[in-house]
């Protein structure tokens, strides 16, 4: 076991390099599927368990440099008296990244970004009534800038590890104006036509 580990850790760390001139073109794209942790570690059915999953767009605009536009879903769960009440975030979201460190030939990044996001946050999927009360919080529209920190490593060619950390404010959230988002994802580059 710790042989097939030690393999597998050389493969990554240091089988990256003849591949790495693939990414991070000008004009080269790719689509990225993502989710993890929101506001922290809970179980489900423990009051204020959350997680959030995503779907994203990215364009590079240098080596650098790129844009994310993404279709965003923060969900989460509060308990009250033996029930869970939903709070549904979905936001469409748009991001600019700069490489902060890291090196494309040694196939890892660090960039930072910030953009603004802006959706729907449904609480108790609209409905204003649980176990006979009524809930204070009203679903509403909701906007705000975030801000992320975005971890790349390159598995091949074309494949890229995400890891990332997201705060979001959003301005007229009834529940919280502040989400905080952990979690990885699945970056493929998309065929282009460029020479690069």
């Amino acid at each position: 076991m710790k042989t097939t580990l030690c393999l597998l850790f050389a493969l990554l760390t240091f089988g990256t390099g003849a591949v790495t001139a693939q990414v991070h073109q000008a004009g080269q794209s790719a689509f990225e599927l993502s989710a993890g942790a929101l506001d922290g570690f809970k179980l489900p059915k423990q009051d204020n368990f959350g997680y959030f999953s995503a779907l994203a767009y990215s364009r590079y605009t240098s080596r650098d440099s790129y844009w994310k536009a993404s279709f965003h879903l923060n969900q989460k769960f509060y308990a009250y008296d033996q029930k869970q009440v939903p709070v549904s975030q979905w936001l469409g979201e748009a991001t600019y990244f700069t490489r902060a460190l890291g090196l494309i030939n040694r196939g890892w990044m660090l960039n930072i970004g910030g953009g603004v996001a802006g959706g729907y946050e449904s609480v108790n999927q609209d409905g204003r009534v649980i176990e006979g009360a009524l809930i204070g919080n009203e679903s509403n529209w909701v906007v705000g800038p975030t801000l992320a920190v975005e971890w790349e490593y390159l598995l091949t060619g074309k494949t890229i590890l995400t890891a990332r950390v997201q705060e979001y404010y959003l301005f007229r959230s009834s529940i919280t104006p502040t989400r905080f988002n952990l979690g990885l994802g699945i970056k493929f580059i998309l065929p282009t036509d460029s020479a690069n």
